[in-house]
């Protein structure tokens, strides 16, 4: 089991997944050349993509979708409620490549995913878990809280993405109207250093030891702000970091960490 980020933030996102011989891309918020691009980064290549799953339908997470389904033969799994927003109307065009999903689990080839609602501004948005033989990833990104059901969820994973997108002080002083600071710092919004520092305890009490901070606010927040937050939790917690846990942040101008879970682990 393969997982790259290849860009997180929200100038974009998009992350690919391989397990056995299933190759996924979690959001495809990149236009396709640039998408190509990063994609070439990791050695993958586009026509090689089997699948395409969607978190929710804004364009920081579906700008590259119609590009990509026009040119690939790739299925994509979509909400069933969003379908229509994430082709701009056009959904007809695509439906034979669609596959309407809801929040039941469902599989690809040997990858067993289950999504799960979680609260963000947008019409439909899910978090999700994927599980390979005996290995656990979990991501998410966009929710202004989590969801319990989605905390249980996650229980136990090998690495978890999860979203540490601003620093509240920093947000507070930053040029955004206030009505924007607000809709970010709601329940409807992104989840706070604070609030990420606080799950990221809470899973690794349940054995989680790899972490990626991920969807970091390029106005509110920093890479060395979020990790020290986060990393101060951990040992406070009674963690050593790069022994019982492993902390790491996703980049919005190119692809981050390589995991691999190798098959003698599997």
């Amino acid at each position: 089991m393969r997982i790259v980020n290849l860009g997180s933030g929200s100038k974009g996102n998009c992350t690919f997944i391989q397990a056995g011989d299933a190759k996924i891309l979690l959001d495809v918020g990149f236009t396709l050349a640039e998408l190509i691009k990063r994609l070439q980064k990791i050695d993958e290549r586009p026509e090689n993509i089997d699948a395409i799953i969607i978190t929710h339908e804004h364009v920081d997470h579906i700008k590259g979708l119609k590009q990509f389904v026009k040119k690939y033969d790739v299925r994509c799994y979509i909400h069933e409620n969003i379908v229509n927003e994430c082709f701009a109307g056009a959904a007809d065009e695509y439906l034979d490549k669609v596959v309407k999903i809801s929040t039941y689990s469902f599989g690809i080839d040997k990858l067993r995913i289950t999504p799960c609602m979680v609260p963000h501004d947008s019409k439909v948005c899910l978090a999700y878990v994927f599980e390979y033989r005996n290995k656990k990833f979990s991501i998410a990104t966009d929710l202004g809280f989590m969801p319990e059901e989605m905390m249980k969820l996650m229980a136990k994973s090998d690495l978890v993405y999860i979203e540490s997108n601003h620093d509240k002080k920093m947000l507070l002083g930053c040029a955004y109207p206030y009505i924007i600071k607000q809709r970010i710092m709601g329940e409807h919004g992104h989840l706070s250093n604070d609030q990420a520092a606080d799950i990221i305890v809470k899973l690794a009490k349940t054995g989680t030891r790899y972490f990626v901070l991920s969807h970091l606010s390029e106005n509110s927040n920093t890479p060395e702000v979020a990790y020290l937050k986060s990393a101060k939790a951990l040992e406070n917690a009674g963690y050593i970091l790069e022994k019982d846990v492993y902390l790491r942040y996703s980049r919005q101008d190119g692809p981050g960490n390589n995991f691999y879970f190798s098959e003698s682990e599997d």
